[in-house]
């Protein structure tokens, strides 16, 4: 991991910037812009592109008690995009379904039905999201959600975080990728050309994400195979 103020001070370089003596106290109108506007505007991108792996990747487990809405932990900041973003701990692994209308939502619970499925719901904002299900899990079901954190600094004590507030404080993302993503953006600010800076923390987005997909698979058009948890099993069968 590489600390942020090198970050910014290789970045402030580029810019052809003089770096201040120290990022946390700087109060000039460019060293501000580095540090508050662009470095942030790189990191906010990257985490809503890319599904990180741990730590900033993180699954958290609901030990569900039968009720509809659950609090999700304060460094939420949105789910990741897989099919099983949200399933249950059955034999199956069955994957619980988006709702993204609270029309739909209300109609959903109104017919009083799902059938085989299990549907989620995500409400709230920064710092305080949570999720409801319906129908509502029984307290013999966990619920496992895999999302993005809004952690992306790692302290000199190991602790993560989501703002540089030490000189000691480390990125959790690559240092290359921030300091293109900052320095595009700098530029693109001051009215300079900053096209090939641009197209070059494009590469470094692209090659991100495929190192965190690992595994890719080429199609020919063949049926793809069934998966447990893709067969719809009701959560009751009668005897006869």
């Amino acid at each position: 991991m590489t600390l942020i103020v090198d970050i910014l001070n290789r970045a402030a370089r580029h810019c052809s910037v003089t770096p201040p003596s120290s990022w946390l106290t700087a109060t000039e109108l460019e060293h501000v812009g580095l540090r508050d506007d662009y470095l942030l505007e790189a990191v906010e991108d990257v985490l809503d592109r890319i599904d990180m792996p741990t730590p900033i990747g993180k699954q958290y487990t609901i030990p569900s008690d039968g009720s509809e809405v659950y609090a999700l932990p304060s460094d939420f900041r949105r789910l990741a995009r897989s099919d099983l973003a949200v399933y249950e701990t059955t034999t199956t692994r069955r994957r619980a379904w988006p709702i993204t209308s609270d029309g739909e939502w209300t109609n959903l619970k109104e017919i009083g039905s799902t059938g085989a499925e299990r549907f989620y719901r995500l409400s709230g904002y920064d710092g305080a999201w949570s999720i409801a299900f319906y129908d509502e899990p029984s307290a013999a079901i966990e619920m496992i959600v895999s999302y993005v954190s809004q952690l992306w600094v790692a302290s000199s004590a190991g602790a993560f975080k989501e703002a540089l507030t030490d000189a000691g404080d480390a990125s959790l993302l690559p240092r290359r990728l921030l300091e293109s993503g900052i320095v595009w953006r700098f530029r693109r600010r001051n009215g300079l050309a900053y096209e090939d800076v641009l197209r070059e923390y494009e590469m470094h987005m692209q090659r991100m994400s495929d190192d965190t997909r690992g595994r890719r698979t080429i199609s020919y058009g063949a049926t793809p195979s069934m998966r447990p948890w893709q067969v719809p099993v009701p959560d009751f069968i009668p005897s006869s």
